[in-house]
C-alpha cells in the first residue's frame, strides 16, 4: 500500500462557498476526482501531516463516493476547521497603466 502525506488542501471561493480544489503533499499534487480514482482500489492512503487526521473514502446511501477526512477515534470532522485547509484569494483583474502617450492624449481618463 502507497502511503502519500497531506500537507495542504487548496480550495477555491465560489458563489455557493468554499470549494476544495486541489490536494497537495510533498512531492505530490492531485485534484479531488484523481483522488477519488486512487483510493478507490484501495491501494493508497493519504494520512495529514499533524498525524491526527486521514482521508477515508465513504460511500453514502445511495451509492456515491465522497472523500471525508476522519480523527483517530474513526469521527468525521470538517476539512475547513483543519489548518491544512486554504482558500486561494484570487487577485481581480489588475488595472494596466497607461503609456505615456495615452496620458498626454486623454489626462481624466482612468
Amino acid at each position: 500500500m502507497a502511503r502519500y502525506t497531506v500537507s495542504a488542501l487548496k480550495a477555491v471561493d465560489t458563489p455557493a462557498g468554499a470549494v476544495l480544489d486541489r490536494i497537495i503533499g510533498p512531492g505530490w499534487l492531485a485534484t479531488p476526482a484523481s483522488l477519488l480514482d486512487m483510493m478507490a482500489d484501495g491501494g493508497h492512503d493519504f494520512v495529514f501531516d499533524d498525524g491526527v487526521h486521514t482521508l477515508e473514502l465513504r460511500r453514502d446511501g445511495a451509492g456515491n463516493h465522497r472523500i471525508v477526512v476522519i480523527d483517530q477515534a474513526g469521527t468525521e470532522v470538517s476539512p475547513s476547521a483543519l489548518p491544512q485547509w486554504q482558500t486561494e484569494v484570487h487577485r481581480g483583474s489588475q488595472v494596466r497603466q497607461r503609456r505615456w502617450w495615452q496620458r498626454l492624449l486623454d489626462p481624466d481618463a482612468r
